[in-house]
């Protein structure tokens, strides 16, 4: 057999070699993920966030909305809450025993949350692997520090930055100099001015409506220096009390016991003529 024959059968055998390893060879095994609860986001009634040296968090789901209950009474951030209920979504690489739980720092851990029954402990978060461990269900799970990173330190920062609630509609808004109101379905300005139309007063009341805080903190004190009156749908009227102007506006809502921090920028919007600036379909954080 000459030379060339023989390299190739040598080629074909090396191609069969190669055909029978591929077939045969032993299935790569697929990553295992360890779920962290059968928890679903959408049946969760309550949430509690405990952290050593603080009173605790206590948000309730009433209805369809969340509301913050301790340490003091307001409605829940929506998105705030929704951050930290991915954690009943997150899998772990890693499943470690219950054991020697101060070395993860978790005895005791840095932070707790409480999601329904089910209590999730937060330990020492590696800034070399980017994992933090969590201890819940009896086992101990490395996860994605994003989900630590969602609690929040103070209780405020679980307070909705929406001035007014999804059901409170302004059909009347009064400030100092000027009152808008709507009448026969249409809005009109006392004292009357020219220059904005229609849709300069419906931007500006949207504004209103989806005002949103930089912050929001509890009333502790401050005397008001002034009022502004928002008529709502349905008769009832919100008095908010004017606590400071700038370099930001703080409004207060009495019936809240709650003191809502604006931008200048914002508050330039807000307290402005309609038309009188460019005004944005929202006022955002």
């Amino acid at each position: 057999m000459s030379r060339a024959a023989w390299l190739n059968v040598l080629l074909a055998a090396a191609v069969a070699l190669l055909g029978a390893w591929a077939w045969f060879k032993p299935a790569q095994e697929a990553a295992v993920e360890y779920p962290l609860s059968a928890l679903k986001s959408a049946e969760v009634r309550s949430l509690r966030v405990e952290r050593p040296g603080a009173p605790p968090i206590q948000l309730e789901k009433k209805q369809d909305s969340w509301l913050l209950t301790a340490p003091f009474a307001a409605r829940g951030d929506e998105l705030r809450v929704a951050r930290l209920l991915e954690i009943l979504d997150a899998k772990a690489a890693h499943k470690l025993a219950a054991t020697d739980l101060a070395r993860f720092e978790l005895a005791p851990p840095q932070a707790q949350v409480v999601i329904d029954r089910q209590v999730f402990s937060f330990g020492l978060a590696s800034p070399v692997t980017r994992e933090q461990y969590l201890l819940t269900d009896g086992a101990v799970f490395a996860v994605h520090p994003r989900y630590g990173a969602a609690l929040p330190v103070h209780a405020a920062e679980m307070a909705s930055p929406r001035l007014l609630g999804p059901a409170e509609a302004p059909v009347r808004i009064e400030l100092k100099g000027f009152t808008l109101e709507q009448r026969d379905g249409k809005w009109q300005q006392t004292p009357p001015a020219r220059d904005p139309s229609q849709d300069d007063w419906l931007r500006w009341v949207e504004l209103w409506k989806l005002a949103s805080a930089a912050r929001v903190e509890p009333y502790v004190k401050g005397k008001p220096l002034d009022t502004i009156r928002i008529g709502l749908k349905g008769g009832a009227v919100l008095a908010l009390g004017v606590i400071r102007r700038e370099p930001e506006l703080v409004l207060l809502r009495p019936d809240e016991k709650l003191l809502y921090y604006f931008r200048a920028d914002v508050a330039k919007r807000l307290l402005s003529p309609p038309g009188a600036a460019s005004a944005p379909a929202a006022a955002k954080k």
